[in-house]
């Protein structure tokens, strides 16, 4: 690519990152709407089952995926009719035997997971929705490897309101866990057809061998994924037989709260950045301004967020309705994945990277250290600190951040703290103020939401001094 190439592609990734980030705002708001509704009325038993089962499913999701999807974004020449047919046909044939299997042996899986009827039933539905899944990924691949992720946002969007609205009708019915059940299939049928609307496909059967080769970066990058699910959700599935479902769903309500605004912004970010940063992986000065750029914004967004949410955190569980005398004992949870998801923020980031630069046997490496990392230090900690210790040791590990940093380093040379160090500063000067308002003024729901409001106003006053020209330069630069 010449310069003018580079601009015009970093305005089409920038606005790729905005549109997806704008229209996943209803996805998230949707979805945070009916989590809150259902934290509410669902016990915290209920929560666990739903935890666990959900957990189960994307172990099988990743199981069935091979990185195929993958494979077929990073892939630099053009896609061939072959390619989508096989890859097609190697994912319809994984997850319609998976399903098969669970149809045959749900009795026995959910026994030895210590399910009910309800959660058995739950699981088999999600599994179905699985295999549904393969329906959708050549429409969802063909319009990531453009960037064109505002229309790939539409179907999303559509299943979400669908799925989140009977979620609601029925919990509120009394349906309890079937609610989820019923709303999963249901939407996961509604949105197919929505991924060919706007993604026309003909789905075509066949295995070809010139494009099998497309398995290698594949498999090893679906290796790391699947490295990085048994490092979480297996452990949350394998906690069912040591500790008790209301207690997982202390930890899934805490995870769900922390990561909420993580899985907003970063998914967004990397989702396009994955596709962007294949295209200009050769070009090292443009690849370090897109790093030092994406981890700017990500850190402007989210450290505010989360910070805030930590010294916040226990007045939100005291004075939302229907939170109090519920979700006290998931408050140190809380703050731990909070902490996690700052730090794991900007460790997305940078394995985006070596990934999109074709270093997934790098990224494996990482994971399987985590992984073990995990499954070494989380059973220690629950033994001494019971389930506090899943969010604990998830914080501690991502220290290792500076592994990820030393790795990216030896691709690109990019400056790591000069990207953060501005949002993170601004950050702290918000959240200190908060923490006195908060034992002075806050003495109600009403209170709590004018101090955070406050915060947030004295958030965005000392960011435009720290770093309001870079901020509005960057703007600028979009329409210019």
């Amino acid at each position: 690519m010449d310069t003018q190439e580079l601009r015009s592609f970093s305005k089409k990734t920038v606005h790729g990152i905005f549109a997806l980030a704008s229209r996943s705002l209803i996805l998230q708001l949707i979805n945070f709407t009916a989590f809150f509704i259902i934290s509410v009325i669902l016990t915290a038993r209920d929560l666990g089952i739903y935890t666990a089962v959900v957990a189960a499913s994307r172990i099988i999701s990743f199981f069935t995926d091979f990185g195929l999807g993958a494979a077929l974004i990073q892939k630099k020449e053009s896609l061939k009719r072959e390619d989508l047919a096989t890859i097609f046909t190697i994912q319809f044939a994984a997850t319609l035997a998976i399903f098969l299997i669970f149809v045959v042996a749900i009795g026995q899986i959910g026994s030895f997971f210590n399910l009910n009827s309800e959660g058995s039933n739950l699981l088999l539905a999600l599994v179905f929705t699985v295999f549904l899944s393969s329906f959708k990924m050549i429409p969802s691949i063909l319009l990531e490897r453009s960037i064109n992720f505002g229309k790939l946002v539409i179907p999303q969007i559509g299943e979400s309101l669908i799925f989140n609205f009977l979620l609601i009708a029925l919990v509120i019915n009394n349906f309890g866990l079937n609610s989820f059940t019923l709303a999963f299939i249901v939407s996961s049928l509604a949105g197919i057809p929505l991924y060919y609307f706007v993604s026309p496909w003909r789905p075509s059967i066949g295995i070809y061998r010139t494009s099998i080769k497309e398995l290698k970066f594949g498999a090893q990058f679906q290796a790391k994924n699947i490295l990085a699910t048994v490092k979480d959700d297996f452990l949350t599935v394998i906690l069912t037989r040591f500790l008790p479902f209301t207690q997982i769903g202390y930890i899934g309500f805490s995870q769900r709260i922390a990561f909420f605004v993580y899985r907003y912004i970063v998914d967004s970010v990397t989702k396009v950045t994955f596709s962007s940063y294949s295209r200009i992986q050769d070009n090292r000065q443009f690849l370090r301004k897109a790093i030092e750029k994406s981890l700017f914004f990500t850190g402007l967004v989210l450290f505010p967020l989360l910070f805030g949410l930590i010294v916040t955190s226990p007045l939100l569980i005291k004075f939302i309705p229907g939170w109090a005398n519920k979700w006290e004992p998931a408050l140190i949870s809380l703050i731990f994945f909070s902490l996690n998801a700052i730090v794991s923020s900007m460790s997305a980031v940078l394995v985006n990277v070596l990934d999109a630069t074709g270093r997934v046997k790098t990224t494996l490496k990482l994971m399987l250290l985590w992984t073990i990392m995990t499954w070494t230090l989380t059973p220690v900690l629950i033994y001494i600190l019971g389930y506090n210790g899943v969010a604990i040791s998830s914080f501690i590990i991502t220290l290792t951040i500076f592994i990820t940093i030393y790795l990216v380093k030896k691709v690109v040379d990019f400056n790591f703290i000069k990207s953060i160090y501005k949002p993170l500063l601004a950050s702290f000067l918000m959240v200190a103020l908060t923490f006195v308002l908060a034992n002075f003024l806050v003495g109600s729901l009403a209170t709590l939401i004018f101090v955070i409001i406050l915060s947030g106003a004295v958030y965005v006053f000392f960011i435009y001094i720290l770093a309001g020209k870079q901020i509005f330069e960057d703007i600028k630069k979009l329409y210019l």
